[in-house]
């Protein structure tokens, strides 16, 4: 099977499954499922995540198809580039509560980091036409462009949450996952303004490794005695 098809069949697997397995629901500002029923922010996460998986295991497919020459490097760059932008993209739509809620500016972002998405995938090329990177490394390392899908899903979030009156935010550790100092300390600060933290894999040693999680808060406003 060419890449072209490999990848056609993803994307409308990616597609079926978006259009079926969730909506925002701008009333109440929550997910309902296929189901109607409300989702859970883990939930949500969880739909992600799968993406993410089956993400990485197409790429992982891709570099298995360049290794045994079924397909060329400028194939391989190729298909990878789309199945990222897909992803990105159904990330970050999930993200912000739906496609008729994003805006010119929010499309901006994921062009953004598609970008430097896609300077990297360059880079990661030149390094397997020199040699740089075996098969297994290439293996390992395609992985962590799939991973790094869920900045746009937490951006989008972000996103989202602002524009329903959240205005504070708070990381939160996973428990099952090993964190680097840099997200140990930004856990550490508590309840914060949106926006004085980073995101989960930015500015932090896990990069797109990080496990972390956001939760979003309303300001209480203080009582005033009478």
């Amino acid at each position: 099977m060419s890449s072209l098809n490999d990848l056609a069949q993803f994307s409308e697997t990616i597609v079926r499954l978006d259009e079926s397995s969730w909506r925002f629901d701008p009333i109440s500002g929550r997910y309902r499922g296929a189901n109607g029923r409300f989702l859970s922010a883990r939930a949500v996460e969880a739909l992600v995540d799968g993406r993410i998986n089956k993400l990485g295991a197409e790429l992982r497919r891709f570099t298995r198809m360049l290794s045994v020459g079924d397909i060329t490097l400028d194939q391989w760059q190729g298909s990878v580039r789309e199945a990222l932008k897909l992803v990105h993209v159904q990330a970050a739509i999930i993200g912000n509560g739906g496609r008729e809620t994003m805006s010119s500016s929010d499309w901006g972002k994921i062009g953004q980091r598609l970008r430097v998405e896609y300077a990297f995938l360059q880079g990661f090329a030149r390094d397997l036409l020199d040699g740089r990177v075996s098969y297994p490394m290439a293996a390992a390392r395609i992985g962590l462009y799939a991973q790094s899908v869920r900045g746009s899903y937490w951006e989008g979030s972000s996103i989202r949450q602002e524009k329903q009156g959240y205005s504070l935010m708070r990381r939160i550790l996973d428990s099952q996952a090993k964190h680097c100092q840099d997200c140990l300390d930004y856990a550490a600060r508590g309840t914060v303004p949106i926006g004085s933290l980073p995101l989960p894999g930015q500015r932090c040693a896990c990069r797109s490794n990080c496990k972390c999680r956001v939760k979003y808060l309303r300001q209480q406003m203080p009582v005033v005695a009478v």
